[in-house]
């Protein structure tokens, strides 16, 4: 089974949404799964029935835990990518704005060594 998590990121005052996934089920997150139903089961007493649930709260607990850090660290590493996105749309800009002068200048040089006078239009 895959799903997926929807994402809003906010960039230069503007906001988007993004899919995180997909993501599938592993067979360690099933064996947990089949090991926590068997736990429940198997429970006799409160007592017992409150130790499943202490250890089932802790593990949910240790996965949000785990899940936010990651969707945060996705959202910075998209985040840093846009930045580097837009910086080399810049770079580019700068470098055929460099280009085209750097044409200019050389035809402009051209001509004079042509001429008698180089200071002269």
């Amino acid at each position: 089974m895959q799903f997926c998590l929807p994402v809003e990121l906010q960039f230069n005052n503007r906001s988007f949404t993004a899919l995180m996934g997909p993501f599938s089920h592993s067979t360690e997150r099933e064996f947990a799964l089949t090991v926590s139903r068997n736990a429940l089961k198997n429970c006799e007493d409160k007592e017992q029935l409150r130790a499943v649930a202490s250890n089932l709260l802790e593990g949910w607990a240790a996965m949000n835990t785990a899940l936010q850090s990651m969707m945060k660290e996705n959202i910075e590493l998209r985040q840093a990518l846009a930045v580097r996105d837009s910086s080399l749309e810049a770079a580019d800009a700068l470098l055929s704005e460099a280009a085209a002068l750097v044409e200019k200048y050389e035809k402009q040089s051209r001509r004079a060594k042509w001429r008698l006078w180089p200071w002269h239009s």
